[in-house]
């Protein structure tokens, strides 16, 4: 009789065991880190780890969140503002020299990355296992950039020109959506994309605009400007293809009933 009881003791202390270490490795770990005046690290017996780096002068804020073994990291420099969250075993990284931003991140090997390396502000955001969103500014006089990736979709947007610019990327499927200003710069940059393949880019390198659309799985659209007042706007649809610019003669090439459109400087197809 003791037996039987010291047995079943065993089996029901096990059970509990194995439901704690169910709610732990189900997100009930979370690590919370802010920076005002010096630097933070917290880490879960798991692996979830926040951090927060603040660099004077100041007043800076670094704010960062981390669960489910998940990493999340904030960085502020020269009175900037930087914010980071990380769930469901997913990476998240904000560091701002001067400005705004964050990075927001879930899902299973998803990652944000918000890079300001001079001046301004934007947003990385990453929703889904393996999608990717990546913003970066680099250009002496700022910008704003904002990326938003969904479903293992990869969303980059980049401003790297002499002046401000805009770049906003929207990737949703498995798509890939790149924005970028660069050269002279000062325009705006839009790509969105969805579908599996479905690949859209935009470049611009002056005080244009340029915004690309590919949806439908394998659409391919792609557009850019040099040209000071350009404008460009680039549509595929259904594994088309449409390419425009304002330097060259534009094509389109529809597929599978679907939709290949170029309004351009250059002339209009589609």
């Amino acid at each position: 009789m003791r037996g039987r009881i010291a047995a079943t003791m065993m089996v029901a202390a096990t059970i509990v065991f194995a439901l704690s270490i169910g709610r732990a490795n189900a997100g009930g770990d979370s690590e919370s880190c802010l920076s005002k005046t010096a630097d933070v690290t917290n880490t879960n017996p798991d692996g979830t780890e926040c951090q927060t780096i603040v660099v004077s002068p100041g007043p800076n804020k670094a704010s960062a969140k981390a669960s489910g073994l998940s990493f999340a990291k904030a960085q502020a420099e020269s009175g900037a503002t930087a914010i980071a969250e990380a769930k469901k075993n997913s990476d998240a990284t904000c560091i701002v020299h001067a400005g705004s931003g964050s990075a927001t991140s879930s899902g299973d090997a998803a990652s944000a990355t918000l890079e300001v390396t001079t001046v301004g502000g934007g947003k990385a955001e990453a929703k889904g296992p393996h999608s990717q969103a990546d913003s970066e500014i680099s250009s002496a006089n700022g910008g704003d950039v904002q990326t938003d990736a969904s479903g293992g979709a990869t969303a980059t947007a980049n401003v790297d020109s002499t002046n401000a610019g805009s770049a906003n990327a929207v990737a949703k499927t498995g798509s890939t959506a790149a924005a970028t200003v660069q050269d002279l710069g000062g325009g705006k940059a839009n790509a969105n994309s969805e579908g599996l393949s479905a690949a859209a880019t935009s470049i611009v390198g002056d005080d244009c605009k340029v915004t690309t659309s590919a949806k439908g799985a394998n659409s391919s659209a792609f557009g850019a400007c040099t040209e000071a007042g350009s404008v460009v706007i680039v549509e595929a649809t259904k594994g088309s293809t449409a390419e425009g610019s304002d330097t060259a003669t534009p094509v389109c090439t529809p597929m599978n009933g679907g939709i290949a459109k170029v309004r351009s400087p250059m002339g209009n197809c589609g």
